[in-house]
């Protein structure tokens, strides 16, 4: 066969046949390393020679003068030496060099050959553009090669060009044209009978809205999807939507791939929202999911999977690819952030904290083994966008995990978590990014420890850090969040002032649209606002209410502070039920390891029996006290770790000559 080829002077199919099967044998390698860590020692080295290789059989193809080679044969062969230099290094400036030159070639020959030739250059030159922030570009091109599509009637390149103008819009910040763009796509696959692809465009528009912190768009997408995903569970019912519609047949989601990825969509947002029971059950089903979509080549494992095309034709003319690409997170990307999706959903609930304590502990684990052994990419632009990702991954982790060691009163713990944390923002060089959560969870540390001037100077820059930060819904919380725990310590002795804490109930209140406020910040506000009105009816009415919220939110924490103020609340009106609640609130918090909030309850019990002439109550209640109160001063009186210090002054400085 090779000798035929070259008597007939067609090297160039040999070059072809041997570039693909460089790239071939690179992305088994990948493949083998990745799913078998540690099996391939060095592979890094030998797959960038396989690349290489491919490389130079396909510059020989285009820098050769072969007589045989047409047009169409050039055109290719830059094509495929494009999209290798885009997908395997990072010579952009070359890659962008032979797509000019191809688009040129391919532009003066006819044939549908051609034609699905100048899609894939526009296609490519796209995501370059993309890439390189060259925005304007891009959409003149997306505009240019959509009406090419259209023109010819290719429906998979028509949904391909509406995936990626959603996108750029999305990446420009313009919600409402990536969701108008995804709109139309989705109307074109439902008008085709293309089920799956038109809940594809739905889900890109719930994480989209979700992304850009517009909640309300977000669950009107999860309205639309959860009755096509086969779990009654976990349907949507709206506030305002009145009795449930009647129930109409809906084409199931065939696509265990787009399962997955609805079922980590309605995971965050049942966590914003505080439906922790649905998320629980989501989650235990996309544990399931996951093992069902394991990866089983390197387009699985890069996390480009295909969507089938019901209605794609081919004629003798034309032919209508069979399936649709979709690039979303790679599986390990999935299976890591399954981790933390776990620990978070585990989290609120303080009675088994080692259940949330284990998940992100070996979520933790497993993510710096990835992020140290395995690229999970075959090209070095990946390997980054890759690493970056897994680096933002772990740093969540830690946080998280911090916070687990907190509500455990475990501050030692948590003091060596954020110092890990720290040192990871360092070395990956995002500490603009993750200051404004370290500076809360530090300052969370010290209002624990009872260092409250420190916690408020923490407090402090947590919300000078976060005040241009809206566009993260997490970092605008995070203010929020700075805010409420500032005004609980206004609302103690130490640093008394009410007016200070009605203002910043305002402040908090006046940062959210009555529908965007997540539970537990409302159910924060409830416990302050109980602390401000006057009234003790009233109080009772605002403590009850966040005695709700915080068992729908399963947050055992604050079910005990508000058991703790509903107990006080009672024993002020001589109600009956002063010693229940404080009884349960005083339980509840030594069951869920809330020291100060036990402690608190301990001495208003005390106080109750002693004035209730219960004397060996009283007495057995002090003892008990006793051995709260020595927990909570051994916290109070120690000292944070020399470079966690060293980290406090140079913020508190750096803090202070911003200011002046």
């Amino acid at each position: 066969m090779e000798q035929s080829c070259v008597a007939m002077g067609k090297t160039h199919l040999i070059l072809w046949a041997m570039a693909e099967e460089f790239i071939e044998q690179a992305r088994s390698l990948c493949f083998v390393a990745t799913t078998q860590p540690n099996s391939q020692p060095g592979w890094r080295k030998r797959h960038q020679n396989l690349v290489t290789s491919a490389i130079k059989c396909l510059t020989a193809c285009v820098s050769g003068e072969s007589q045989s080679m047409t047009q169409l044969d050039k055109a290719k062969s830059r094509l495929r030496l494009a999209q290798i230099l885009f997908e395997e290094t990072e010579s952009l400036e070359r890659c962008e060099d032979e797509i000019s030159k191809a688009i040129t070639m391919a532009d003066a020959i006819q044939g549908v050959e051609a034609l699905d030739i100048q899609l894939q250059l526009y296609d490519l030159q796209i995501q370059i553009y993309m890439e390189t922030k060259r925005f304007r570009q891009a959409k003149n091109i997306i505009r240019m090669a959509s009406a090419e599509a259209a023109k010819h009637e290719l429906h998979a390149w028509k949904y391909q060009f509406c995936l990626t103008k959603a996108k750029l819009h999305f990446l420009m910040d313009d919600l409402a044209g990536s969701l108008t763009t995804l709109g139309e796509g989705a109307t074109i696959a439902e008008k085709r009978g293309d089920y799956d692809v038109k809940l594809a465009f739905w889900i890109l528009g719930g994480q989209y809205s979700l992304m850009l912190s517009n909640w309300d768009q977000a669950m009107f997408f999860l309205q639309k999807l959860s009755p096509h995903m086969g779990l009654e569970q976990i349907h949507i019912i709206t506030p305002n939507s009145g009795n449930p519609p009647e129930e109409i047949p809906q084409p199931s989601c065939e696509s265990r791939h787009l399962r997955v990825l609805f079922l980590i969509l309605f995971i965050f947002c049942m966590l914003r929202s505080g439906n922790v029971a649905k998320a629980l059950v989501a989650l235990s089903a996309l544990q399931v999911g996951l093992e069902e979509t394991r990866p089983r080549d390197g387009d699985d494992l890069q996390g480009i999977f295909k969507v089938a095309l019901r209605n794609a034709q081919q004629t003798s003319q034309q032919v209508q690819p069979m399936t649709l690409s979709i690039k979303w997170m790679s599986f390990s990307q999935v299976y890591t952030l399954t981790y933390l999706l776990s620990g978070i959903c585990s989290k609120a609930d303080m009675t088994n904290p080692a259940k949330s304590q284990q998940y992100l502990a070996e979520g933790i684990k497993v993510v710096n083994r990835e992020f140290n052994v395995n690229d999970y990419a075959s090209a070095a632009i990946y390997v980054r966008k890759n690493q970056q990702w897994f680096s933002l991954l772990m740093l969540n982790m830690l946080l998280h995990l911090a916070d687990v060691y907190l509500l455990q009163f475990d501050h030692a713990s948590a003091e060596e978590t954020l110092l890990r944390a720290t040192y990871w923002c360092k070395v990956c060089n995002v500490w603009d990014t993750f200051k404004w959560r370290i500076s809360l969870s530090i300052g969370m540390l010290m209002h624990l420890g009872g260092k409250l001037d420190e916690a408020l100077t923490w407090y402090g820059i947590c919300m000078s850090h976060v005040e241009s930060s809206h566009k993260d819904p997490e970092g605008y919380d995070t203010k929020s969040i700075a805010l409420i725990n500032a005004a609980i310590i206004y609302c103690g002795d130490r640093h008394f002032d009410l007016q200070r804490v009605k203002s910043i109930q305002m402040e908090v209140k006046s940062r959210y649209p009555s529908s965007t406020m997540t539970p537990n910040i409302t159910c924060a506000l409830h416990i302050l606002d109980s602390w401000t009105v006057e009234g003790l009816m009233l109080a009772r009415q605002h403590l009850l209410e966040s005695l709700r919220l915080s068992a729908a939110l399963q947050n055992t924490q604050m079910r005990s502070l508000t058991l703790l103020l509903l107990g006080n609340v009672y024993l002020q009106t001589h109600d009956d039920q002063a010693e229940k609640m404080l009884v349960t609130g005083y339980l509840h918090a030594l069951k869920t390891k809330n020291q100060i909030v036990a402690a608190a309850a301990g001495s208003s019990l005390k106080d109750l029996y002693l004035k209730t002439s219960q004397g060996i109550r009283a007495s057995q209640q002090a003892q008990q006290n006793k051995v709260v109160l020595d927990v909570v001063d051994q916290a109070f009186q120690s000292t944070l770790m020399a470079p966690l210090v060293a980290l406090s002054k140079a913020e508190h400085d750096s803090t202070s000559s911003g200011t002046k």
